[in-house]
């Protein structure tokens, strides 16, 4: 297998742009996931869902990648990460009642999101979506018939 070919004076614009979207992409997931998180949190005191939606990939970059990030996106970056620790923390070790999680997930997804828009900003933005539209009046394509067949060993 050849391993793929890409120009290495890309790196900083594909580190960014990947750093944008993992932090638009917590933010997003915090936002539309609230209601189910406090949910789960209310019912079962289960932390696992807050701490699968908060999962980022920001410590395992390594301090020659970060280089490559000029220094105030850098700070944007630390900042917003910071505030995700915090209230990773807050979710890990809890025991608040539901209605004290819920008043301080608002405030830490207020706080997520301005933090985050400033560090996707000073990244460059966030790279376009990709956008599928599925029509159902489309029938789906059955799977090809597979035919086993019997090769005589010689």
């Amino acid at each position: 297998m050849v391993p793929p070919v890409y120009d290495e004076a890309e790196l900083p614009d594909r580190l960014r742009q990947l750093v944008a979207s993992e932090i638009d992409r917590i933010v997003e997931d915090l936002a539309v996931r609230q209601e189910l998180l406090l949910d789960a949190w209310s019912r079962h005191r289960d932390r696992g869902p807050f701490i699968d939606t908060m999962f980022s990939r920001w410590t395992t970059i390594g301090m020659t990648d970060l280089a490559l990030i000029d220094s105030e996106a850098l700070t944007a970056c630390e900042a917003f990460y910071r505030e995700l620790d915090d209230f990773r923390m807050y979710c890990r070790y809890t025991q608040d009642m539901p209605t004290t999680m819920a008043e301080r997930f608002d405030l830490a997804l207020r706080t997520l999101d301005a933090y985050g828009r400033l560090a996707i900003e000073q990244l460059g933005g966030v790279p376009e979506k990709p956008f599928v539209v599925i029509d159902d009046a489309i029938t789906p394509v059955e799977p090809p018939q597979l035919e086993v067949l019997d090769v005589a060993e010689e």
